[in-house]
């Protein structure tokens, strides 16, 4: 090989690694740095700083392979553009961008596009390049892309005032600063000459130290029972812990049956508990079903859900009703919550009476407003090396909550009974386990992505039943998503034994709602009126385990808020629906699911409304496209054969019951209740908008 050719080959390398890296460091100024400045309560977590360290490895990589093929590339043909090994690692950066943006075309692609290319119509033309002085240098070159998608990114968003984001002053600050920088690289360039080597060490060196600092942090640290477990002071009253396991189905766990274990530590829980097997959802949704938890009310009465016409995502809580963080506080109660979910913010009411209430919120590795960065379609490269599959995360991990339970809980504070709120989000949509949780379970399709589980979803709704490996896949990390929430439930448990208040207090835990696979052409949830979605575990450890075994009775979660207070001493005020979980007389159970804008069935594409009763075994359904159904949930569970023709009395009674609890419902408030745009996007990236 000839000797020119190699020393071609290694500047080519050590410059491509330079531009690169470059790229990478402006990239993780836009994409975490910008994201955390504008969102004041967003947090860096270890997982965040794994991948960085991870993306930023592979750009480094990618560099030093461009810039060795430009160099080779220039060497072959004797381009004067492309002999000059810098021009030609920042044109490979530049057509990685361009083509990054047709495949993965946005609304502000366009735009992008154009200046891609006449940033490389500069780049390419010596006396062009030579024009505009420092312009078309890598550096400046990755700041005005990155800088530009940003802005365009931040202007489609407007000003998401409902979660405190700056991104009006952000957008007016970065247009100012990209206009400076190109008039700066401009004037300066034609007069003065560039620290070439200074700058390539700046990149590399600041991309190695990034990377360091990144595998340094990427280290989680569990949380330390022993450490945050001092001893407390007993109250006459027990504490309340509600955990509520976001999107998990009944029959995915171990203590019903299932076939996968995938809760141990729930059934070690169960054997001081008493465990609901019929327990009822009063809705599919998170908003809706959590409302309903905390009110004791269903949906038509609390007022959170739904509307197409006035709050197509939802409307907060009548403030009419008192829900039970507020009784709880009012009663003496220290109350706090932790959450996953971020339909739980305070513009829905669900944070009104809590001392604290956190809802920690990660700064993503992909978000929607940054999917011109190049990140985007790196991933599929980088998925061939190590596992991606994290980079698709929104929201904490159930780690990150049961710290923040353990941390708070460890505070020194007045000798009152606590009451606190905890919702883990680990079994959501995208479905996205944490190792070794993404392996327990069998049937995971390597390299699928968010993007790819979207396309099949959408084809399964569509009438396309065969999505082959779906199915498998999803629900493979579903229930290695509800492995490790479990794991963290026994971190919480394992903490109140060390310190000493497990006996004196009451743990509940619950779903608010189950999930789809592809049953009846429905996926994910808040479409369906049926038991994968209403069927929700429902385990209760009494106070000093006063309470145990296995209750066959049919109970609804609007029971949970009259059983906390039952147990805290405090008045159940009349506005709640629901009963005692105590009382062993049965009432008539209901739940409703409304038009949210998420993936209908063909057979609802718009969204219905649908409305069930249950009078145990059966259950009757009404919905607005016209559909009845009867069911005997003993004998058929799966609710795959439809009685309304063959039962005609039975329909007829329990369709004039729910005829007249219809009847009875309030008035809701016409008042319009909107999203941010920015609140839209992160609903939509959970599957929540459609």
């Amino acid at each position: 090989m000839p000797k020119d050719l190699v020393r071609s080959v290694a500047s080519g390398a050590w410059t491509g690694t330079a531009v690169w890296s470059a790229y990478a460091l402006v990239e993780f100024l836009f994409s975490s740095v910008v994201f955390r400045l504008t969102r004041p309560h967003a947090t860096f977590s270890s997982w965040h700083w794994a991948l960085t360290a991870g993306l930023l490895l592979g750009y480094v990589v990618a560099g030093a392979l461009c810039g060795a093929a430009g160099a080779v590339a220039g060497w072959l043909v004797r381009s004067r553009a492309l002999v000059e090994v810098e021009v030609a690692a920042t044109l490979s950066l530049l057509a990685a961008f361009g083509l990054h943006l047709v495949f993965n075309f946005q609304s502000n692609s366009p735009w992008l596009m154009l200046v891609t290319l006449i940033l490389g119509g500069l780049l390419v033309i010596p006396a062009w390049r030579t024009g505009t002085g420092w312009l078309t240098n890598y550096w400046i070159v990755s700041g005005l892309l990155l800088g530009l998608g940003q802005v365009l990114a931040l202007q489609g968003m407007g000003v998401a005032s409902q979660l405190g984001a700056r991104l009006g002053l952000a957008s007016l600050a970065l247009w100012v600063i990209l206009g400076g920088t190109a008039s700066a690289a401009v004037l300066a360039g034609r007069n003065l000459r560039l620290p070439v080597t200074a700058l390539r060490f700046a990149a590399i060196g600041g991309a190695g130290i990034l990377t360091l600092a990144s595998f340094a942090l990427g280290r989680p640290a569990a949380p330390s029972v022993e450490a945050a477990s001092p001893a407390i002071k007993q109250t006459n009253r027990p504490d309340i812990i509600l955990i509520v396991m976001d999107t998990v189905r009944a029959d995915h766990l171990s203590e019903y049956g299932y076939e996968r274990n995938t809760t141990p530590n729930l059934k070690a829980l169960a054997a001081d508990s008493t465990v609901y097997t019929n327990a009822i959802s009063a809705s599919d949704i998170t908003l809706s079903s959590h409302a309903s938890l905390f009110t004791g009310m269903y949906p038509s009465w609390h007022g959170a859900y739904c509307d197409p016409r006035n709050a197509a995502y939802g409307r907060a809580i009548s403030e009419r009703y008192p829900i039970v963080s507020e009784l709880l506080h009012g009663g003496g109660y220290h109350t706090r919550g932790v959450a996953a979910n971020l339909y739980l913010r305070a513009d829905f009411g669900l944070e009104r009476g809590f001392d604290e209430f956190r809802i920690p919120r990660p700064v993503p590795i992909l978000a929607a407003e940054n999917g011109f960065m190049l990140r985007h379609g790196f991933r599929r490269l980088l998925s061939f090396v190590f596992d991606t599959a994290q980079f698709d995360r929104l929201y904490a991990t159930g780690q990150d909550i049961t710290a923040l339970v353990v941390s708070g809980g460890a505070e020194a504070g007045p000798a009152r009974p606590a009451f606190t709120f905890i919702n883990y989000m680990d079994a959501h949509f995208p479905y996205l386990p944490p190792s070794p949780y993404d392996a327990r379970f069998p049937g995971r399709k390597p390299r699928t992505t968010q993007d790819d589980l979207e396309l099949q979803q959408h084809a399964l709704v569509t009438g396309k039943s065969d999505v082959p490996g779906y199915r498998l896949h999803a629900v493979s990390q579903y229930d290695g998503g509800i492995a490790y929430l479990d794991w963290q439930i026994g971190q919480v448990t394992a903490w109140l034994k060390r310190r000493g208040s497990y006996d004196n207090t009451m743990i509940i835990v619950t779903s608010d709602h189950g999930e789809s696979f592809g049953e009846r052409q429905r996926v994910g949830h808040a479409n369906s009126p049926y038991q994968n979605l209403l069927h929700v575990a429902l385990l209760v450890k009494y106070p000093h385990q006063e309470r145990r075994g296995i209750e066959s009775r049919p109970v609804s979660l609007t029971g949970v808020a009259p059983t906390i207070l039952e147990a805290a001493n405090i008045a159940v005020p009349a506005s709640m629906q629901g009963s005692s979980l105590t009382r062993t007389a049965n009432r008539e159970i209901y739940s409703e699911t409304f038009p949210c804008p998420v993936a209908h069935s063909p057979d609802c594409p718009n969204g219905c409304t649908a409305r069930a009763i249950f009078s145990w075994p059966y259950k009757f359904i009404t919905t607005s496209n016209g559909r009845r159904e009867l069911f005997d949930l003993d004998s058929d569970p799966a609710e795959a054969s439809n009685l309304y023709v063959r039962q005609p009395e039975r329909a007829a009674e329990l369709s004039g019951r729910l005829s007249g609890w219809i009847k009875a419902m309030p008035q809701q408030s016409s008042e319009s209740h909107t999203l941010s745009p920015e609140d839209l996007q992160r609903l939509k990236s959970l599957g929540y908008v459609q």
